[in-house]
């Protein structure tokens, strides 16, 4: 319905008897205290058999106890011990043999490279040579012949002789 019809009404569709409400409430009340009504319902149309109450907790269990069956597993709980520990044998056998990183082991040439390419003073390289243990094996002086030539020219270049002479 639209909005303009919904103010405009006029009946309802629902009819009742003239002064029905009216008598209602009394036409209830004679009908409730009625003695006919009530004795005139004998049977109350169903039956409780006989000792129903006191034996159906016995019946009930005796059914109960018969539908249980024994309940057997589907999977082996060996055959799933035996498939995890091959699985976790083989994992590890995989992350031993796999995985051999070979890293390039750290010879005397890189650190010194290091040393000299890094802006370390004599202060610093002396922390970090306290903090080592150090061994007399380490400062093995290879026996190499150098020549004089070679010395002259590497201190000529390299050293500063104004700063020695100072």
């Amino acid at each position: 319905m639209k909005r303009d019809k919904l103010n405009t009404v006029k009946s309802t569709g629902f009819k009742t008897p003239k002064n029905y409400f009216d008598s209602f409430d009394e036409r209830l009340l004679e009908q409730l205290n009625k003695k006919e009504t009530i004795e005139g319902i004998k049977t109350p149309g169903y039956q409780v058999p006989t000792d129903y109450f006191n034996s159906f907790e016995d019946k009930l269990f005796e059914k109960i106890k018969n539908d249980q069956k024994p309940v057997i597993s589907l999977r082996s709980r060996k055959t799933f011990y035996y498939v995890a520990g091959i699985a976790a044998s083989l994992m590890l056998a995989l992350a031993v043999f796999l995985n051999k990183n070979n890293s390039p082991s750290l010879t005397v040439e890189m650190v010194e490279t290091y040393l000299e390419n890094s802006d370390l003073d004599s202060y610093e390289l002396a922390e970090l040579l306290s903090d080592a243990d150090l061994l007399e094996e380490d400062f093995i002086i290879t026996e190499t012949d150098y020549n004089e030539g070679y010395l002259e020219n590497y201190l000529i270049e390299n050293v500063d002789l104004e700063s020695i002479l100072k």
